[in-house]
């Protein structure tokens, strides 16, 4: 019995949609599906933000949706997260420049980004645990992280998943 308890815990943390590291043809079927709604005009309130972003090889406009974590109505600031890590395409593209375009629920601004400090991606993960612990359910379920409501979890994932903030961009006087 000592021998199948430790293959149960690991078929329990195994992702669902066969994710790893690198999403597969199902896992992305699923994930664009907010893509696919975001280009027909019908993406749901300020749960998703989508942005248009320029390719940092091919200079042609890319759209990217990602799930907003934390939004601030007082400076329009969206925080989203790379979920696959620091050689996700959009976030090198950002490194590089600016996004064209962000686009939240019925709203459309000329963004300007900044990426977060690990303590403030911190401060923000904290918050959304709290706030949408089904999500964070789903999460871990279909993507494999660990539990992020342990604080090693925790700093060890936003170390390694670099959190974006855009807001409006200031108007050039």
């Amino acid at each position: 019995m000592a021998e199948t308890e430790p293959t149960l815990t690991a078929a329990k943390r195994r992702p669902v949609l066969g994710l790893r590291r690198r999403p597969e043809r199902l896992a992305l079927a699923v994930f664009r599906l907010p893509l696919r709604a975001a280009r027909s005009g019908h993406l749901p309130g300020r749960t998703f933000v989508s942005f248009t972003h320029v390719g940092r090889r091919t200079g042609r406009a890319y759209d990217t949706v990602a799930m907003v974590l934390r939004h601030d109505e007082s400076n329009r600031e969206v925080v989203v997260c790379a979920a696959w890590g620091p050689a996700t395409d959009w976030v090198r593209n950002l490194r590089l420049a600016p996004a064209r375009e962000v686009r939240l629920g019925a709203e459309r601004y000329v963004p300007e980004h900044r990426f977060l400090s690990e303590d403030e991606a911190l401060q923000v993960l904290s918050q959304f645990l709290w706030a949408h612990p089904v999500r964070i359910r789903l999460f871990r379920a279909v993507l494999g992280w660990d539990d992020l409501r342990d604080p090693e979890a925790a700093r060890g994932f936003v170390a390694t998943h670099p959190f974006v903030a855009f807001r409006p961009a200031a108007r050039a006087a």
